[in-house]
């Protein structure tokens, strides 16, 4: 055999022995290449401690420093952090999906889970109970007085309620106030007395209601007079 015969036969064993470490490395790169997004999760959770209830989105298990694009009823893009998490705060509630472009496997799109639907039962108020002051010191009664009253109400649920003071000067006050069972401090309500006009009379009294729906109470509360007025 000559040479050129050898040489001929030798070339394609060549060609394949460099061939075949090509090959097998990109196919073992291929397997190795970490999923686009890896354990990641979106979430749109109830901020703590709003009212009215404000929610973030909130980005966790991506890889660190990736740029995620948010579309739903608001459209942004995020940038996790050096441990693959990110939050934007005050977002609208609604459907969110994180979309990120993945290493050869094109773009990953994962839906934000939306926290649980919460049921909240319609406050409905089943008593009040009114009290005037704690103590009664003694006044100078030919002049009006300022005397404040305080209000509870009872009942079941929560929600806003609307109150209505009444008092025995005709003053009125119509406050509302965020309801939480079991009891629910009402606003004060100050009624001025009627100056007596001569000190052989009866001691002022003043008298306050409080309504909230069908439930109602009242008090009474006589002012102690200084000597001589």
């Amino acid at each position: 055999m000559n040479r050129h015969a050898r040489y001929a036969l030798l070339t394609p064993l060549l060609v394949s022995a460099v061939a075949m470490p090509s090959t097998m490395a990109r196919a073992a790169a291929a397997s190795a290449a970490p999923a686009a997004v890896p354990q990641a999760t979106c979430a749109l959770v109830a901020a703590p401690n709003t009212n009215p209830q404000e929610f973030d989105l909130t980005l966790t298990g991506f890889r660190a420093n990736q740029s995620v694009r948010i579309t739903g009823p608001e459209k942004f893009t995020l940038t996790t952090d050096g441990q693959g998490s990110a939050k934007n705060e005050d977002v609208t509630k609604g459907t969110y999906n994180a979309t990120v472009q993945g290493n050869n496997q094109g773009k990953k799109s994962i839906t934000c889970t939306k926290p649980a639907r919460t049921t909240t039962t319609a406050a409905h108020i089943t008593d009040v109970n009114v009290s005037g002051p704690a103590t009664s010191p003694e006044v100078d009664c030919s002049v009006a007085q300022n005397v404040t009253f305080t209000g509870q109400i009872t009942g079941t649920g929560t929600g806003d309620v609307e109150l209505s003071w009444t008092g025995s000067n005709g003053k009125t006050s119509s406050p509302t106030v965020k309801f939480t069972a079991p009891d629910t401090a009402a606003a004060p309500f100050t009624v001025k007395s009627t100056p007596r006009a001569a000190a052989a009379a009866n001691p002022p009294s003043v008298f306050a209601q409080l309504t909230a729906g069908k439930a109602s109470d009242s008090a009474t509360f006589k002012l102690k007079c200084k000597a001589g007025t």
